[in-house]
């Protein structure tokens, strides 16, 4: 059998992948550019040089023929490159402004303790309203049934029958102008 004539792979060791590992980023690093290295302080010098040069208007044919031979010695596409290049403005890039004060913090704390104390005033003011107006219709109800009890206690079903009947009163014998809010509407029907 074909499987069996195979000889068995031995497991890498870490130390061998540590070492293919550097052989390929030794071949990678052999075809990228060399690495810059700056600070912020000289990027910055050299971002205001950069400026200077651009305002003063130095001979760009010349640094822009000694930039195309040492980019195109490194295999890098400088029509390219500089198409790329044209669309970006040196100027309003580099420019150093203030930054925007627009972010009252202070006040904005002072504005949402003024609404949270508006706010917790109003909740306040009215559970109070819905708790008076609760209690107040468990009163009536309360005064009603105790007056309706009163009323009613001592009176049999019969005896509440025979004085319903005997208190039938009907509209014509009731004198509506005792009543007051009756009063004014009888006394214009009636003239």
């Amino acid at each position: 059998m074909p499987a069996e004539n195979k000889p068995a792979e031995t497991p890498i060791s870490l130390k061998q992948t540590l070492e293919k590992s550097k052989l390929l980023s030794a071949k990678l690093r052999q075809n990228d550019l060399p690495p810059i290295e700056r600070g912020l302080d000289q990027i910055d010098s050299q971002t205001h040089n950069l400026i200077s040069k651009a305002a003063q208007g130095e001979d760009q044919s010349n640094v822009d023929v000694r930039a195309h031979y040492f980019l195109s010695k490194g295999r890098v596409n400088t029509k390219v490159l500089m198409r790329d290049l044209d669309t970006i403005n040196l100027g309003a890039t580099t420019e150093h402004r203030q930054p925007i004060q627009d972010t009252d913090v202070e006040g904005y704390f002072v504005q949402e303790r003024t609404r949270t104390i508006v706010d917790t005033i109003q909740e306040g003011k009215q559970e109070v309203l819905d708790d008076i107006m609760g209690q107040f219709d468990l009163d009536v109800q309360t005064t009603w049934q105790d007056l309706r009890s009163t009323l009613c206690d001592g009176y049999s079903a019969e005896q509440g029958k025979a004085d319903m009947a005997s208190m039938n009163i009907t509209k014509s014998k009731i004198d509506l102008s005792r009543v007051p809010a009756a009063a004014a509407t009888t006394t214009t029907t009636t003239h």
